[in-house]
């Protein structure tokens, strides 16, 4: 549940509108869900309709996006949703209201997220090769060690693979990079970006 705690802040705006408000902010975020953007003219018909601003009416429906699609991605299970939410400070009619959208589409919201989410390629293998050159005709005492690298991916479930090949030098420095990025990935800025791409 702790995944959730930077759409806190801006859930307790959602505190700001009465039962019915919120319902129709639902029926709008689910309608975002389905068609894929947000229609700013239904934006204006439904704000004057609930006597709020277009950017309060924007503002509480992606907040609901947010908690949505992040207890989505993170599979939330339903009664984990409703434990999370009971710990915000929101009026219980406001919590009923939101459980009830969550748990009559989360499914439709699953399945929205794997259509339009960006697919990255994942890790699968790596197997390499040390090949030596300990002489040719021209030279006779030289040494030349080289890597052959087969590195194996999957992008929706397609295989990929690669072949590389590269010297110790180079070897070294990809090493360098590829630890230098997983020590970054502790970062915040990281960890919320992951959350928006898978």
């Amino acid at each position: 549940m702790s995944v959730l705690v930077e759409q806190v802040s801006d859930i307790q705006a959602l505190g700001q509108v009465d039962g019915k408000q919120l319902a129709k902010c639902c029926e709008i975020c689910m309608y975002n869900f389905k068609n894929g953007a947000a229609d700013k003219k239904m934006y204006l018909r439904a704000a004057k309709e609930m006597s709020l601003s277009a950017t309060d009416l924007a503002a509480v429906v992606d907040s609901l996006s947010g908690l949505f699609i992040a207890s989505c991605k993170k599979q939330m299970k339903q009664s984990n949703f409703k434990i999370f939410m009971e710990t915000l400070q929101l009026p219980k009619e406001h919590i009923a209201i939101i459980y009830k959208y969550y748990s009559e589409n989360v499914q439709s919201i699953r399945e929205t997220l794997q259509n339009f989410s960006k697919r990255l390629s994942s890790y699968k293998s790596l197997s390499w090769r040390l090949e030596i050159e300990t002489s040719s005709r021209s030279l006779h005492h030289e040494v030349k060690p080289s890597f052959l690298l087969d590195l194996k991916t999957e992008r929706m479930g397609e295989p990929h693979s690669e072949l590389m090949q590269c010297d110790y030098s180079v070897l070294k420095n990809m090493c360098n990079e590829l630890e230098l990025a997983l020590s970054e990935l502790d970062s915040s800025h990281c960890r919320r970006m992951s959350t928006y791409i898978n």
